[in-house]
C-alpha cells in the first residue's frame, strides 16, 4: 500500500523536477512511511511512498520492465498477481521480483490498456511508456484507491492526494458547484473536487496521456441486472464459496494482519471466515462511545468471544474532536461523514498491532442492508391515498422535528424521495446562502447528479435502483474515501472482501428478492453464513456507524461550534447568511425536538477546510510535521 505522485510537463518548464517530485511525495509520507522512490526523465516525474506489505526486500518503486522502457508507480494490491505472473512468464516475460507491482508492467506489455481488466484487487497506478511517450493511469473498479489530477494543456499532475498536487503551485480557486453539492451529500461527488482545476479519476476508469491530449475511459461496469437464473439454494451455496475465496485471497501478507469488528453482520462474517483460515487468533479492533444508544461494543465482544479473537477496543469521547483539524487536512477537501472520527481512531488502534486490516465495507450496498431499502419496501405496500394523507400531514410538523422530511417525501417519486432525504441543511439554498454567493449557484440543481443515476436504471425494480445508485455514488465517494483516508493517515492498509469483483458480479446478477426477502435485509448474506454467526448477530437491527454528535453539540462541543462558525473569519467569506448559522446552533441546543447536528458538523468541516487550505496553506507543512510527532502514523 502506497501513495503515488507524478507529473508530465510538455515544455520541460520545471527546472527543479527532482525537488518538486520529492516534495509531492513527502507531503503524503503517511501513506507510505517505509520507503520513497522517484524517477525523472523525458519531461516526466514519477514518485511513490511505500508501505511494505509484499516482497519487503525487492518491492521498491518505480518498477521497470526488462529493458527499462516501461515503469510504474502503484498504490494497492493485486490479489491474483501470482497467477498472472505465471501466465506472463509462460509468454516469455522475465520477472526480477515477487512483487505484485511488477505484474503491472508486464501485463501492460502483453495486453496494453486492457491490462486493468486482468487485475483482481484494489489499485491506482501510473505507468509511463517511454517508447510511446504515453501515460496510462488507472483506478480500481470501486475506487478503493484514490487518484486525482490537474491538466492545463501543458502540465498533467497527478497524485493519490490533492495536497500533493498543490505542491506544484496550482491555483486554489474554489469550485462553486462542488461546494453546493457538498452541502447536500456531505462529500464532493466525483469527478469534481472543491478545487476548480483538480479532478478525480472516476472508479473503473483509465486516464491516458498521449500526443499532448488527456482522456478518460471506463473499463468496467456493475449493471445490477438480474441475469442469473439460480434458485435460492444454488445462490446460497455459490455466495458462500465466493465469500470464502474473497477472504482467503486477502490474507496474503508478509506483515501482521487483523480485522475491524463493529459487531454488525458484515464485519462479523469477515472475522468468522478469517478465524477458520488463520492458524493464530484473529486480531480484532472495535470502537465505541459512552452514549449507549450509539455503541456496538457489546455485539463486537460477543463475536470476538465466539471466535476467540485477540480483541482490542477504544472509546471515543467528545474531547477527541481535537483531531478534527488534522482529519480535515488529511481528507484534502471538505468531508462531513462524522464516522470518519471513529474510523480514524480504530485505524490508529489497529496500527499499534498490525499493518493490514480486513473490513466489512460494501456489504450494505451489495447485499442490501440499508434502512432506506426497507423503508421503500414498506412504502411500496402503502396505498397511494394513505401516502397522500401522510405527505399532507407533514406540513404541520415543525422544521427539524423527526419525521417531517420522511413523511413529506411521500409526495415524490422514488428517485426524488431517495435524493431529497439526504439533504442536511434545514433551509432552502436562498435562505442559507448570502445573495452574493447564491448568484454563483442559483441555476444549479445539486440533486441532479444523483437523479441522473436513477434515470440510468429506471427500468429496474426500486430496490435495485437504490443499490445501483449507492454502489456508484455513496460507496466510492463516501464510504471508501472515509476508510482510505483515515486508515492511510495511520499507515495501515485496509482490504474489503465483500467488494471482491467476482463476489459482487455474482450477487448483483441475482434476483433482487434474494438480497432483500419479505422485509429481511441482507437475506442472502445471512442465509449463506447462518452456520457461522450467532442468531443474535444475524437478527439484530442495523445500527450503522453513527457518532453521537447530536449530544456533543448540546454539550461539550457547543461552544466550539459557536466559536468557529460565528467567527469573523467565517463571516467574511460571505457564503452563508449569519442568521442562518446562528439559528441552527441555538435551535439545536434549545430543544431535543430538532436535530441540526449533521448540518453543524457539515459546516464545521467546511470552515476548518477553508482555514487550512485557503486562508493559510502553509499550515499543510505544519500539519505534516505534526503527524510525524503526535502519533498520526
Amino acid at each position: 500500500m502506497c501513495g503515488i505522485a507524478g507529473f508530465i510537463d510538455r515544455q520541460h518548464s520545471h527546472e527543479n523536477a527532482e525537488l518538486l517530485i520529492d516534495s509531492m511525495c513527502k507531503v503524503i509520507r503517511h501513506r507510505g512511511p517505509d520507503d520513497q522512490g522517484v524517477w525523472v526523465g523525458d519531461g516526466v516525474a514519477l514518485g511513490m511512498r511505500r508501505l511494505s506489505i509484499i516482497d519487503l526486500a525487492k518491492g521498491q518503486q518505480p518498477m521497470l520492465n526488462e529493458d527499462g522502457s516501461v515503469l510504474v508507480v502503484f498504490n494497492g494490491e493485486i490479489y491474483n498477481y501470482s497467477e498472472l505472473q505465471q501466465n506472463l512468464q509462460d509468454r516469455g516475460h522475465q520477472f526480477q521480483t515477487k512483487s505484485d507491482t511488477e505484474t503491472i508492467v508486464h501485463a501492460y506489455e502483453e495486453y496494453g490498456d486492457d491490462c486493468v481488466k486482468h487485475f483482481r484487487g484494489m489499485f491506482s497506478f501510473a505507468l509511463w511508456d517511454r517508447k510511446r511517450q504515453r501515460l496510462l493511469a488507472a483506478r480500481d473498479r470501486f475506487g478503493k484507491k484514490p487518484l486525482n489530477y490537474y491538466w492545463d494543456g501543458q502540465r498533467l499532475i497527478f497524485a493519490s492526494e490533492i495536497k500533493s498536487i498543490l505542491k506544484a503551485g496550482i491555483s486554489s480557486e474554489i469550485n462553486y458547484i462542488a461546494l453546493d453539492e457538498y452541502l447536500v451529500y456531505a462529500y464532493v461527488p466525483t469527478p469534481n473536487t472543491l478545487f476548480k482545476h483538480v479532478m478525480k479519476v472516476p472508479p473503473a476508469h483509465i486516464l491516458i496521456y498521449e500526443h499532448g491530449q488527456v482522456s478518460t475511459k471506463c473499463y468496467w461496469e456493475l449493471p445490477f441486472t438480474p441475469t442469473s437464473k439460480d434458485d435460492e439454494a444454488t445462490a446460497i451455496e455459490r455466495t458462500r464459496a465466493l465469500l470464502e475465496d474473497a477472504v482467503r485471497v486477502r490474507l496474503m501478507s508478509e506483515v501482521p494482519l487483523g480485522a475491524f469488528l463493529s459487531g454488525g453482520v458484515d464485519s462479523s462474517v469477515v472475522v468468522a471466515l478469517m478465524s477458520q483460515m488463520m492458524s493464530q487468533p484473529v486480531k480484532t479492533f472495535s470502537i465505541g462511545f459512552e452514549e449507549e444508544d450509539f455503541t456496538e461494543l457489546p455485539y463486537a465482544r460477543q463475536v470476538a468471544k465466539q471466535f476467540g479473537t485477540d480483541h482490542h477496543e477504544f472509546l471515543v469521547k467528545p474531547d477527541l474532536i481535537a483531531a478534527l483539524p488534522q482529519l480535515v487536512w488529511d481528507y484534502d477537501e471538505p468531508f462531513a461523514d462524522s464516522s470518519m472520527l471513529p474510523t480514524y481512531y480504530v485505524s490508529k488502534l489497529a496500527r499499534e498491532h498490525v499493518s493490514v486490516a480486513l473490513s466489512g465495507d460494501g456489504g450494505d450496498e451489495i447485499f442490501g442492508g440499508y434502512e432506506h431499502y426497507l423503508r421503500e419496501y414498506k412504502i411500496s405496500r402503502i396505498s397511494p391515498i394513505v401516502r397522500t394523507m401522510l405527505a399532507s400531514g407533514s406540513l404541520l410538523i415543525p422544521d427539524g422535528v423527526r419525521g417531517k422530511k420522511r413523511f413529506g417525501s411521500l409526495r415524490y417519486d422514488l428517485p426524488t424521495r431517495c435524493t431529497r432525504i439526504i439533504q442536511r441543511m434545514p433551509a432552502t439554498r436562498a435562505a442559507m446562502y448570502s445573495k452574493e454567493y447564491f448568484a454563483h449557484v442559483y441555476d444549479h440543481n445539486p440533486y441532479e447528479r444523483q437523479l441522473n443515476r436513477y434515470r440510468e436504471v429506471a427500468h429496474l425494480d426500486p430496490l435495485t435502483q437504490m443499490q445501483y445508485v449507492d454502489a456508484h455514488v455513496y460507496l466510492p465517494d463516501d464510504i471508501l474515501v472515509k476508510v482510505d483516508k483515515a486508515s492511510m493517515l495511520n499507515s495501515i492498509e485496509t482490504r474489503a472482501p465483500l467488494l471482491d469483483q467476482y463476489l459482487v458480479e455474482y450477487v448483483t446478477s441475482l434476483q433482487p428478492s434474494l438480497r432483500i426477502h419479505n422485509g429481511t435485509l441482507k437475506y442472502l448474506l445471512k442465509q449463506a453464513t447462518k452456520d457461522l454467526l450467532p442468531a443474535s448477530i444475524l437478527s439484530r437491527p442495523k445500527q450503522g456507524f453513527g457518532v453521537p454528535i447530536k449530544h456533543w453539540f448540546r454539550g461539550d462541543l457547543l461552544g466550539y461550534a459557536h466559536e468557529v462558525l460565528e467567527s469573523a473569519q467565517a463571516r467574511q467569506r460571505g457564503i452563508f447568511q449569519p442568521h442562518f448559522i446562528h439559528n441552527i446552533l441555538t435551535g439545536h441546543a434549545k430543544t431535543k425536538l430538532v436535530d441540526y447536528s449533521s448540518a453543524i458538523w457539515t459546516l464545521l468541516c467546511l470552515e476548518l477546510w477553508f482555514r487550512i487550505y485557503i486562508d493559510e496553506p502553509s499550515l499543510q507543512v505544519e500539519q505534516t510535521s505534526q503527524l510525524q510527532t503526535t502519533g498520526g502514523r
